[in-house]
């Protein structure tokens, strides 16, 4: 009888084994990304655009899953590190069987570029009730239409879990490293600095890291890569960024397994825009920021109105985390100017970092809420907010939570913004007067000069997926980029490169089938950003249906990174090769595509960040 038993139970386990390898095996996994939120919707509409245009509509489907509802498991330390991330997943096949499929799981981009780099890899994974219906909705349904249910197939992957196979970021992978290692490490001025630093090298988050600012090597206790995790301080909030160390070459710190070389496909252009709420009054006439005034309110030198030269008044500085690429992006071209040192205590950094006076002693403000000594002078407060939802609740909700009018920062998106859409109650500001949207501020801010047609009305009104655009778009949102600006043309100063405060976002895979399916959706986020959504800047020149656009025609800076104590992160930059870091790099005009300067180097900061116009 225990015979017949133990045949039987074989025979059921190999049923079982059987099973989920057939139901999977159907289905063709072309990319599994994770990262950027900048780069989310515009990765998910070209996806979809792709497999339309791919594959006829009535193959292709799409699904969102709630905010922070899908995890990305790192398994090289125990326990497991989970991150809340939300997806969007589109599929090729019908609406009960998938055939292909594609998702994109959104975090922070360090944490993205962590999952990608780690050997192994993260999963994306979910439990059967966080992937269930299809009324999440997170890209609009004016978009691109109403999300499906996600068939069983697709279901049985994401509940057992599917590797990260390629990366979106807003950063590049130097800086990104670059920006874990100062987190992951004592406070303080790193070696290679010497008395050059502002003593901000390393961030603190991990004191058993004793070099502040250096990477960790192999064959050291979990507490050297596991740092403090950086907490919400937004009522309500459980969101949290967990610190934990990765390299982007070599071996990886933790299991020691061989890094393989990673290539990058650049997307597309996108700016970090100051944003804020002006219902109260204090910030009610905001318009224009300078780097100077955007340092000593971030850095709590001054949190209040009189920062910007406004009335005196409390206000909220709203603060992104350290592990986030919008964050390393404003941090580096806006606030703290890349460092320049030289090893023997020469170079340094340029204006205020956002995470000054964060700690008082040796105790971290974590979170960061105000407490006594985060705020050298004024009478407003700072407070951190993890993701750009986060961020987002900071600003729509700071009259409600704190009293008054708040200002943060984050990517522009149509998506990103179609909460404030709008509404005079929100606004944006320029930046040393060049705004990062339209081609100027309106008549009401700059006499003469006209609204682009898709341009709110009055002059800093955030605009977004929920405005109507009834003068711009005949049918309404979404529509061509050509008719929403004047010129025909988007972001004119970004692209002509006035505007500072911008990156190329990017996507990554190792060689072989997954990068050549990255190429693909690249190339329709990149139409969509020209017929559809323009979301961003193509990164080359793209023909689109309703128009061609020369792509963008300025380049950053690439260089040569440094940890704390003064070891390379990465390559350095060769020719026009997309290799080194570039957040905080000079930023060039090019008549064409093809003549940027071949050689470069140059940090913004050498010129010095506050000077640069």
């Amino acid at each position: 009888m225990s015979l017949m038993k133990s045949m039987f139970v074989v025979l059921l386990l190999t049923a079982v084994v059987s099973i989920v390898p057939q139901a999977q095996a159907t289905v063709t996994i072309e990319a599994t990304l994770a990262g950027s939120s900048g780069a989310w919707q515009a990765l998910g509409i070209g996806t979809y655009d792709y497999c339309v245009k791919t594959y006829g509509a009535a193959n292709c489907f799409h699904w969102t899953s709630g905010s922070n509802k899908v995890n990305l498991t790192d398994t090289r330390v125990t326990p497991v590190n989970n991150d809340a991330g939300t997806i969007w997943v589109v599929w090729e096949g019908t609406a009960a069987a998938a055939t292909k499929l594609w998702s994109d799981d959104k975090v922070d981009s360090i944490v993205g570029n962590r999952c990608f780099f780690a050997q192994p890899q993260c999963n994306v994974n979910a439990t059967a009730a966080n992937l269930a219906g299809n009324s999440n909705q997170k890209i609009s349904s004016a978009i691109w239409g109403t999300d499906t249910a996600l068939p069983a197939d697709l279901l049985t992957i994401f509940e057992n879990g599917t590797s990260v196979n390629a990366l979106a970021s807003d950063i590049r992978p130097e800086d990104a490293a670059f920006e874990s290692c100062r987190v992951n490490s004592a406070l303080g001025a790193g070696s290679y600095a010497g008395a050059a630093s502002d003593g901000l090298d390393g961030l603190g988050y991990n004191t058993n890291n004793t070099a502040p600012g250096a990477c960790v090597g192999t064959g050291l206790a979990q507490a050297n890569y596991v740092g403090t995790q950086i907490l919400s301080a937004y009522p309500g909030s459980t969101s949290v960024a967990n610190v934990l160390a990765f390299n982007i070459t070599g071996n990886d710190p933790i299991s020691g397994t061989h890094i393989p070389t990673a290539t990058t496909v650049e997307v597309g252009a996108d700016a970090v825009v100051f944003f804020f709420e002006r219902d109260k009054g204090q910030l009610a006439n905001l318009h224009d920021v300078s780097p100077q005034q955007l340092q000593q309110a971030f850095s709590g030198t001054n949190c209040d109105a009189n920062a910007f030269g406004l009335p005196a008044g409390n206000i909220g500085i709203f603060l992104r985390e350290p592990l986030s690429g919008t964050m390393t992006t404003t941090e580096l071209s806006v606030f703290r100017g890349q460092s320049a040192y030289n090893g023997t205590g020469g170079g340094g950094v340029f204006g205020l970092s956002q995470e000054s006076n964060v700690t008082v002693g040796s105790t971290l403000n974590n979170p960061l809420n105000n407490q006594t000594g985060t705020c050298l002078a004024g009478s407003g407060g700072r407070y951190r907010g993890i993701g750009t939802g986060d961020m987002q609740n900071w600003v729509l909700n700071s009259g409600a939570k704190l009293g008054t009018d708040g200002i943060g920062y984050q990517f522009f998106s149509f998506g990103n913004f179609s909460p404030f859409a709008g509404n005079s109650a929100y606004g944006y500001a320029t930046l040393n007067n060049v705004d990062p949207i339209f081609a100027s501020y309106g008549p009401q801010i700059s006499t003469g000069s006209p609204l682009d047609p898709g341009q709110p009305n009055p002059a800093g009104t955030t605009p977004g997926a929920g405005t109507a655009f009834a003068a711009a778009c005949p049918s309404g949102f979404p529509c061509p980029e050509k008719d929403i600006w004047a010129g025909g043309l988007s972001f004119p100063h970004l692209r002509d490169g006035s505007y500072r405060d911008w990156t190329i976002i990017r996507v990554a895979a190792y060689s072989g089938t997954t990068l050549t399916n990255l190429k693909n959706l690249v190339k329709g986020a990149q139409v969509s950003f020209v017929d559809d959504v323009p979301d961003m800047v193509p990164a080359v020149k793209t023909v689109g249906s309703s128009a061609t656009d020369p792509g963008l025609l300025v380049l950053r800076s690439h260089f040569q990174q440094y940890d704390g104590s003064g070891a390379t992160i990465g390559a350095a930059p060769a020719n026009r090769t997309d290799i080194g870091g570039d957040a905080g790099g000079y930023i060039y005009a090019c008549a064409t595509a093809t003549t940027c300067p071949t050689t470069t180097q140059e940090l913004q900061g050498n010129a010095g960040i506050q000077a640069r116009p």
